[in-house]
């Protein structure tokens, strides 16, 4: 009866780290996909919507490039920019909606210019004027 245990614990302990393993393959696999749905794209190619909300969000700084994500079928596009010292991650849809700006998480964290956790913030410029 003992080995009988002993047997199953092994065998337990062997499925667990096989489901643990493929997990983890899973999970690099979908940021792997992830990644392949990017394009670099330089800011004056981008739309005029798009560049006047990069324009308002970035407060004068520059923005040489950025990257064009397509998740479930929707455009979006992602730069990183320094404000005041600070690293801020904007993101804007392809109508030129503000979908989030936020600090950077290797800067403060994941909290926008506000300070809050909250990363949706109203459209404002040309997104505003759509609504």
């Amino acid at each position: 009866m003992r080995r009988a245990i002993q047997l199953l614990s092994v065998c337990m302990l062997a499925v667990a780290m096989s489901c643990a393993a493929n997990a983890k393959e899973n999970g690099d696999d979908e940021k792997e996909g992830k990644e392949a749905n990017e394009v670099t794209v330089k800011f004056d190619q981008l739309p005029q919507v798009v560049q006047t909300t990069f324009k308002e969000e970035a407060r004068g700084a520059t923005i040489a490039e950025v990257d064009k994500e397509t998740e479930d079928g929707e455009i979006a596009y992602e730069a990183d920019v320094e404000i005041k010292g600070k690293k801020y991650e904007i993101k804007v849809a392809e109508d030129g909606t503000l979908i989030s700006k936020k600090l950077d998480k290797e800067d403060d964290g994941d909290k926008d210019e506000a300070g809050d956790d909250d990363d949706k913030k109203p459209a404002t410029g040309a997104a505003a004027e759509k609504k």
